[in-house]
């Protein structure tokens, strides 16, 4: 039975009200004023309150807001027989389901209460569903449908139990630690220690006693024995994170420890046997690394003997909803009950067309910030970052597939023009000269020189450039930024 609470500081108002709605099978509660209609949503379930907005004290609109904070399920309808167009605009705002003028028909009412109680009954439906959805497409804390992400999960699921190392790659923010701790946590080990250790982030000096551990008086300030972390994650699992950073004069010392299975602290005589599955991260091209001297080839293989390439956030835009809708629910079960019920359908645009950097990381904050500065029930676009405000447009049905792909594909087309501006010329972009080049970097250079071109024919207007390249504004100005190619004052 569906639990109506009336709200007057007319006896009358509220008996009335009260009669009618109970002859329709609810029950009914009635409430002389804000405050004590507050006490009893904190005291019991209510589905729908009707409350007058001109009272003594805590009025309609403040009981409204009290709702929306700690009541987020219940439907507000708010009655008044002061109309204004300002105080309807404001109800609506704070996320009330309608507002009525008194006096008005009890069948209008009742029809309303009805309709409230349907949307309040959709909105719960709707939740259900969204979290049945996220669960199906999930593993552990990753969340993700794009056919990327499954290949991830199937991977991880394959490699679970498996006492494989395995070397997760992928830009900065893309969840390569989320990838490691799923590992963990679907295999044998997930009942023992998960520890990871950031190597760019500590002193390389230090790295070595914090890996392998230290016996008292092996330096200078080792006044006691430590224990490394190859020894406290005993039994479970050790992540290698920016693994790319590991000194040069460590990585035999590693490479031992993962043929040998064995750590000598520093300092001491004896080695200890360790039992601990290894996971190593990086966001860089560790192979290229090892060609160009920068990393142990050896290393390096043993390292990949399985690799996972996490997809950045572009390239899996059929994620961005979903994992938009999974930080919104977690952030407001984190941070307590709220009124908001999930983002319009401008926000949503904009959040498909932005190339998202930063990735996963970067839509993340993006939400908690949008969160904490929304005040009504629906995210608008003024609450997101400026970045993801300006996004640029794309038409039809290339909207997504153009995030995706659009990097790769201004390439080819850039090499394209290229060997049609040269042809006949003499110059064949095909050779490559004796000494080799930097393909990346080269192609980096390509796309430098025709952006800077369609700039300078456009007249510096950023949006005339995009089109004549055919890149939409949005991946005009991240490639800009990437290129250190940015100039504010051009629009």
């Amino acid at each position: 039975m569906s639990r109506i609470l009336i709200v007057d500081d007319e006896q009358s108002m509220r008996q009335m009200v009260a009669i009618a709605l109970r002859q329709e099978g609810y029950e009914v509660v009635v409430a002389e004023d804000g405050e004590v209609a507050s006490r009893e949503l904190q005291a019991s379930k209510v589905d729908v309150v009707v409350s007058d907005i001109k009272m003594p004290g805590f009025d309609g609109i403040e009981l409204l807001r009290f709702a929306r904070e700690n009541s987020p399920g219940t439907e507000v309808i708010l009655m008044t027989a002061y109309t204004s167009t300002e105080s309807a605009i404001e109800a609506l705002r704070l996320g009330a389901y309608d507002y009525i003028s008194k006096p008005f028909e009890i069948d209008d009412l009742k029809v309303t209460v009805e309709r409230a109680l349907e949307r309040g009954e959709l909105r719960s439906q709707n939740k259900l569903l969204r979290r049945q959805l996220s669960d199906r497409h999930k593993v552990d804390e990753l969340i993700g449908r794009s056919p990327g992400m499954l290949r991830v999960f199937d991977l991880i699921q394959r490699l679970a139990d498996s006492e494989i190392t395995v070397l997760i790659t992928g830009e900065s923010g893309t969840g390569k630690e989320l990838v490691a701790k799923a590992i963990h946590n679907e295999g044998g080990r997930s009942a023992e220690p998960f520890i990871v250790i950031n190597c760019a982030a500590m002193p390389s000096q230090l790295l070595e006693s914090e890996l392998f551990g230290h016996v008292r008086g092996s330096f200078t300030g080792a006044d006691r024995d430590k224990q490394g972390l190859f020894v406290a994650a005993a039994g479970g699992t050790l992540v290698l994170d920016e693994i790319c950073e590991l000194p040069i004069e460590m990585q035999p010392k590693l490479l031992r420890v993962l043929e040998d299975h064995k750590v000598r602290p520093v300092g001491a005589t004896e080695e200890i046997h360790i039992d601990v599955r290894v996971l190593a991260a990086t966001n860089r091209d560790l192979q290229r690394e090892a060609a160009e001297g920068r990393f142990r080839e050896d290393l390096f293989y043993r390292l990949n003997v399985i690799q996972i390439d996490l997809p950045s956030l572009r390239e899996r835009s059929e994620d961005i909803l979903l994992l938009a809708e999974h930080f919104l629910e977690n952030i407001i079960a984190a941070e307590g009950e709220s009124a908001i019920t999930g983002f319009s359908n401008e926000v949503k645009e904009l959040l498909l067309q932005y190339p998202w950097p930063g990735n996963v990381r970067e839509l993340e904050n993006a939400v908690r910030r949008a969160v904490t500065l929304e005040g009504g029930t629906t995210i608008q676009p003024e609450n997101l970052p400026e970045s993801v405000r300006a996004g640029g447009t794309r038409a039809g049905e290339t909207l997504i597939t153009g995030l995706r792909t659009g990097e790769f594909d201004l390439q080819g087309q850039m090499l394209a023009d290229l060997d049609a501006a040269t042809a006949g010329t003499g110059t064949d972009p095909g050779v490559i000269p004796d000494e080799g080049l930097d393909l990346e970097e080269h192609l980096a250079e390509i796309r430098s020189g025709y952006m800077l071109k369609a700039l300078a024919e456009a007249g510096g207007v950023q949006k005339k450039a995009a089109a004549k390249l055919g890149m939409s504004f949005r991946s005009f100005r991240y490639y800009l930024d990437k290129l250190g190619l940015r100039d504010d004052e051009a629009s």
